[in-house]
């Protein structure tokens, strides 16, 4: 009995193992191609760092940029760079469910999902990953239930069709993203605060070195562009990009003059009061490149460092300084503190002149420098 027991047995073996290939085949196999980048805290590039990739089903190795295939699985892959004369730089990129699992749930059944999941081909993580070095942090593709891949929330910031509301763009990005929003989906447009944009849509790029992910492909593209990071704007037919003036912002005002609206860099009274008011975006001064960190007046070595965290940071933002050296870094429309401005201008200036006891300036505004000696 105990003979044909283990006849039976190892039959199901076979017949399992003979499912479970053709299943795992039908999501597409578990390994994909990972690219990594590698920047300095203050967003230039590195070349010839040295990278490992680790999960639970291997090591492999990679100078950046470059790439390299990975097995895929459930667990996180740490991306680890190191360079000469340059902090380590640490990743975790957490995988997220792929499409074709959805499919293989619905040809093979618990035997093909299972399958999958043990092999990791369930599983897929980004395409390119951005190393900062000196950094350690975590990239997390949200795993979904359902196909067609993760797609950021909508920011509310405008509609998709409001061409006009698009930031930083001149009139020939304004046309490339009027043609953008006739090309079929799946599609991304991609911008840096300089004006350059990325028009992607379709996962079959034309360089097959680029993502076949068009949120990954467009803020790929449009980096190689600006040489700094840019931001998603549009995925589909949802604005994604954090609002930077959707709405009128308060001004500060002294309470004996009348309200301010400035249009280049001013100080502000800790004595004043609120008026709701339109505010202008701030004219650069042409002082200096908003990533030239030793540009910046009577800032110490730790405001400098912290400037050159200040330059990662998404818009809307601003940084402020004083005479005797001291700072503020701001960003976003939701203070940690809500007494404070929502205005991350505003909120600069009050926290540095907090901390100075005098009058502060702001230095830099988003991707421009607005002060003035």
């Amino acid at each position: 009995m105990r003979g044909i027991r283990r006849v039976v047995f190892l039959a199901f073996g076979v017949a399992v193992a003979v499912l479970a290939s053709g299943c795992a085949s039908v999501a597409g196999g578990n390994t994909q191609k990972m690219a990594v980048q590698v920047r300095t805290a203050d967003g230039a590039a590195v070349e010839g760092a040295e990278c490992s990739l680790t999960n639970d089903k291997g090591n492999w190795h990679v100078r950046a940029p470059g790439d390299t295939t990975v097995v895929r699985s459930y667990n996180a892959m740490q991306v680890r760079c190191e360079r000469v004369s340059l902090p380590q730089g640490i990743v975790s990129v957490e995988s997220g469910v792929r499409a074709a699992m959805f499919g293989n749930i619905l040809i093979g059944g618990a035997i093909g999902a299972m399958v999958d999941h043990t092999s990791g081909a369930a599983y897929e993580y980004p395409e390119q990953v951005r190393v900062v070095m000196g950094r350690t942090s975590t990239f997390t593709l949200p795993r979904g239930t359902a196909p067609g891949g993760y797609e950021p929330a909508p920011s509310g910031f405008a509609a998709v069709q409001e061409v006009d509301v698009v930031p930083h763009l001149s009139e020939r990005g304004r046309e490339a993203y009027r043609d953008w929003l006739k090309r079929p989906q799946p599609r991304a447009f991609a911008l840096s605060p300089e004006g350059h944009y990325a028009s992607i849509w379709g996962t079959r790029p034309p360089d097959a070195t680029l993502p076949s992910d068009p949120k990954e492909r467009a803020l790929v593209v449009c980096e190689r562009r600006a040489k700094k990071p840019c931001q998603l704007y549009a995925v589909n037919d949802k604005v994604v990009w954090e609002a930077q003036t959707a709405a009128a912002r308060p001004v500060l005002t002294s309470a004996s003059s009348a309200a301010l609206v400035p249009a280049a860099p001013a100080t502000v009274s800790t004595t004043s009061t609120v008026v709701a008011r339109a505010q202008p975006g701030f004219i650069a001064s042409g002082y200096a490149a908003v990533e030239d960190v030793d540009a910046l007046p009577y800032l110490s070595d730790r405001g400098r460092a912290e400037y050159r965290e200040w330059l990662l940071r998404p818009t809307p933002k601003a940084f402020a300084i004083s005479e005797k050296g001291h700072w503020w870094a701001a960003w976003s429309l939701s203070p940690k503190d809500a007494s404070m401005p929502t205005d991350p201008n505003e909120r600069a200036l009050v926290a540095c002149q907090r901390n100075a006891g005098i009058p502060c300036k702001l230095y830099a505004v988003n991707g421009s420098v607005v002060w003035k000696p």
